[in-house]
């Protein structure tokens, strides 16, 4: 998902040249057949338009392949059908689960893009690739590529897709209630097309119209306009119940025991949602099941100071969960870890948005932010809520309040309040600010060891008060080839955010950043960027911290080849109280697609490195190195095996500090775009720890699934002696089904 992100941040900035109307024509359900064939009837009943324009890596030039679009209505839902005109022997993609593109570097795809409010406060891209497998996402005004994508976003629509002799067509039925938008019966939208391509090993992007390049505003100026008028607004309520069963056992100590299974473990749960109106809803879960299907690909953390974050995989926190994304992560939904009982409403106005978040938390994660490490415990039942209201100005400019709050059953709170903000000025000027206050009571509890102290007070949780802040402003300045910005940081030492992920506090932070990028389109140089970053760190005493600078070159060349270095030079570092000068360390990566049916992805890193988690740290030699490769066999095969490998020596390589790999392969069989066989192993040599897990899963919509699945893991060492491993000696099994399914009134 990543590289399709960093696709879509190249190819989604502003139309300015013209406005296109799309008066559609309203039609009878019964005269649109979803087949991946449009029929003549349809045809006649649509109007006709065109993906005119190359954005990338032409500058609105014509499109060298014909793509005619055909759009119509209904009551209750929109009609696109595409005909993507073209060699079919150089169609690139397959079947695949809905949101799992591995190797999307490689898909032809159709994106449909919908700004409802015409104000850029929310784009939804509803997407299908040639063999009709979909991904859906949001997008938003934000002001760097990381921030701009909501992948959680989810939707409710139909595709079909068939492959022809001219190239293929793609099918769109969307109902009007999947996408929010404003009140009234008489809609006008803001509306535009893509399509990508890979045409002679140089990856295309293809746009229905005009685009600008020196406008850094992302969305805000989608210069189309879908126009139905009396349309009818169907109201849902949603039932959403599931029933689960867990069965697991254990080998005990020793190895020749047989695994040995307790009794079953059964759940059931429903979720609940009815639409208040076409932007506004209201949500309840009961017992709800936050399980994830798949397991996070583990990361190395044999030297980091600090908690590591991993994604958000549960659907649950889809629906209007961008309003509670942050600068300063002060929201961050996996702290709402095992709730009993959740609440959900978002509501959006003409010129406003708004979120409340409750959940009764019965294993709430408790993380302590530090100078210099992070501190983590396993906490009790907890009382969570938080909110954001936003006010949106135009397409360039918002504003807004927020809160979050944590009460800890048996005593202790963490209440967080701030005010935010995004302005824009003359296009290609941004500042972007958050101010926020935080209230604490620690509760008296044994989640966390510590001696240590912060800021007079100690990390051991003994019912201290205090209260901190964080404030954070940004200013850039953005145009076709060059890129700036300025970005300060002050996180005080008594600053924790109870529902958010900040694991580094008293520090201020400057940086400073210039980058230039040059679209090229030569046989063997396509593109170039070139950008230099530095960062000047102190703690609140104004102690200097860190001074560095990044020096990051990047080219793309033949095969869809991009080859990036970084230099990475920390002129000083203080860790602990001890300076460490001139720890600096290069990164070399090439990813690419040379053929239609394989991506790849390697890093290479070499330097020095402080050994933080040792006894007296000190500077090491490290070494590290990751490859993924995905592979397609015809249209249902994947495989993705991937390794991860890292070390770190004493400059005098008498000691290795640490020195493993995780090896991981992930593979699947999708028998059609709903079901799918997926099985993934993963091997962590750093605690010689392996695991396999099998699923068979049937998930026709976001909403609805079926699995049946297991994990067999080895989780503590095999044997205190080597030559007795065995990675494929389980110690712990575990096999789990769960039913779930939406049921719409």
């Amino acid at each position: 998902m990543p590289r399709l992100i960093l696709l879509l941040i190249l190819f989604s900035h502003n139309w300015t040249y013209c406005q296109k109307n799309y008066t559609l024509n309203k039609i009878n359900e019964s005269e649109i057949k979803i087949d991946g064939f449009i029929s003549e009837k349809e045809k006649v009943n649509s109007i006709k338009t065109n993906i005119d324009y190359e954005w990338e890596p032409g500058y609105n030039t014509p499109s060298q392949f014909e793509t005619s679009v055909y759009i119509s209505y209904t009551d209750t839902n929109l009609y696109v059908g595409v005909i993507a005109y073209g060699d079919p022997n150089n169609i690139r993609g397959q079947l695949r689960p809905r949101d799992q593109m591995e190797g999307d570097l490689n898909e032809d795809i159709i994106f449909l893009r919908f700004d409802p409010y015409k104000d850029a406060r929310s784009v939804f891209l509803l997407a299908s690739n040639a063999y009709g497998s979909q991904i859906d996402l949001r997008a938003r005004n934000a002001i760097s590529d990381e921030e701009r994508y909501d992948m959680t976003f989810n939707a409710i629509y139909e595709t079909k897709s068939s492959i022809n002799e001219q190239g293929y067509i793609i099918e769109f039925l969307i109902p009007f209630n999947s996408i929010p938008y404003p009140k009234g019966k008489d809609q006008e939208w803001g509306f535009n097309m893509m399509r990508f391509m890979t045409i002679d090993g140089t990856r295309v992007a293809n746009i229905s119209d005009k685009y600008d390049r020196d406008n850094p505003c992302r969305i805000c100026q989608i210069s189309g306009r879908l126009i139905m008028k009396n349309i009818e607004y169907k109201r849902k309520t949603e039932l959403l119940p599931y029933i689960s069963g867990n069965l697991s056992g254990n080998r005990g100590s020793s190895s020749s025991n047989s695994i040995s299974y307790g009794k079953t473990s059964n759940e059931i749960g429903l979720g609940l949602k009815y639409d208040l109106s076409p932007s506004s809803s209201i949500e309840l879960t009961i017992n709800p099941d936050f399980s994830q299907v798949e397991a996070d690909e583990t990361q190395i953390d044999i030297n980091s100071a600090y908690a590591l974050q991993y994604p958000e995989l549960r659907p649950y926190f889809s629906k209007g969960m961008d309003l509670l994304s942050f600068l300063d992560n002060a929201f961050y939904s996996r702290t709402i870890n095992s709730p009993s009982i959740s609440s959900k409403v978002t509501s959006a106005g003409k010129s406003s948005r708004s979120i409340i978040l409750t959940a009764v938390d019965q294993n709430s994660p408790y993380l302590i932010g530090g100078e210099d490490k992070s501190y983590f415990g396993e906490g009790e039942v907890s009382y969570t809520n938080a909110f954001r209201h936003q006010k949106i100005i135009n397409d360039g400019a918002k504003y807004g309040f927020f809160t979050t709050n944590r009460y800890y059953e048996g005593g202790g709170y963490g209440n967080l309040f701030g005010f935010d903000g995004l302005f824009t000025f003359k296009k290609i000027w941004r500042v972007q600010f958050e101010i926020i206050k935080n209230f604490n009571e620690e509760p008296i509890a044994n989640w966390i060891d510590s001696d240590d102290m912060f800021s007079n007070k100690t990390v051991k949780l003994d019912g201290e008060k205090f209260n901190g802040s964080a404030n954070y402003i940004r200013i850039s300045r953005q145009t076709e080839n060059w890129n700036s910005y300025f970005f300060y940081r002050a996180i005080s030492a008594n600053f924790r955010a109870d529902l958010g992920f900040v694991p580094k506090n008293n520090r201020k932070w400057m940086t400073f950043y210039q980058g230039y990028d040059k679209i090229l389109n030569k046989k063997y140089l396509k593109r170039f960027t070139f950008s230099l970053k530095g960062d000047l760190t102190h703690n609140f005493k104004n102690e200097l911290k860190s001074r560095n600078l990044d020096i990051d070159f990047s080219i793309t060349t033949i095969g869809r080849t991009q080859i990036n270095y970084n230099y990475d030079i920390n002129f000083i570092r203080n860790y602990l109280g001890v300076d460490y000068k001139n720890v600096g360390k290069s990164e070399l990566m090439i990813m690419g697609a040379p053929i239609n049916d394989l991506t790849f992805v390697t890093t290479a890193t070499f330097g020095k490195e402080i050994a933080y988690n040792e006894d007296l740290p000190e500077i090491g030699k490290e070494k590290s190195f990751f490859m993924s490769v995905n592979y397609k066999i015809g249209n249902n095969i994947s495989l993705s095996p991937s390794i991860r490998y890292s070390s770190l020596k004493k400059l005098d390589k008498t000691k290795s500090f640490y020195d493993g790999y995780i090896s991981r392969v992930s593979s699947r069989y999708q028998f059609n775009n709903d079901l799918s066989l997926r099985v993934i192993s993963e091997y962590n040599n750093f605690n010689d720890t392996f695991y396999v897990q099998p699923l068979l899963q049937w998930n026709p919509n976001p909403s609805t699934i079926f699995y049946i699945g297991g994990n067999q893991s080895s989780i503590n060492d095999f044997s205190q002696d080597p030559e007795d491993f065995d990675p494929f000696r389980i110690n712990t099994s575990q096999f789990f089904i769960k039913f779930q399914y939406l049921i719409g009134v």
